[in-house]
């Protein structure tokens, strides 16, 4: 199965250090996890943690001005804005409907067939 993806710009930008260097960006993009990747999230995640933000943020990458893609860890979810949790939850749903909407494409292609 194709990995569907979306790409977004955040409401706040999100900071990471990577090596000696700050990254700092509102681009990101979100890919549809496989339910081994989605088991294998919820798995990792640490007590008391949230699972909407774990979720939202193993499904999510930064990407830097060079289009590098990093990881966006929990505690930087977590600690960002309000705007950037409520962001990602309403980006998911598209990517959710933009996966359904294919799933129905490749049915109907595949009874016409």
């Amino acid at each position: 199965m194709e990995q569907l993806e979306i790409e977004g710009t955040l409401p706040v930008p999100l900071k990471k250090l990577v090596g000696q260097t700050d990254v700092k960006s509102r681009k990101i993009v979100m890919r549809q996890m496989t339910a081994i990747e989605y088991i294998q999230a919820q798995a990792s995640m640490q007590p008391h943690q949230y699972i909407a933000i774990a979720d939202l943020s193993a499904m999510t990458k930064l990407i830097d001005d060079q289009g590098t893609e990093h990881e966006i860890t929990y505690d930087m979810l977590g600690y960002s804005s309000r705007a950037n949790l409520k962001y990602l939850s309403d980006l998911r749903d598209k990517l959710d409907a933009k996966e359904a909407a294919e799933s129905l494409s490749q049915e109907q292609e595949s009874s016409e067939g």
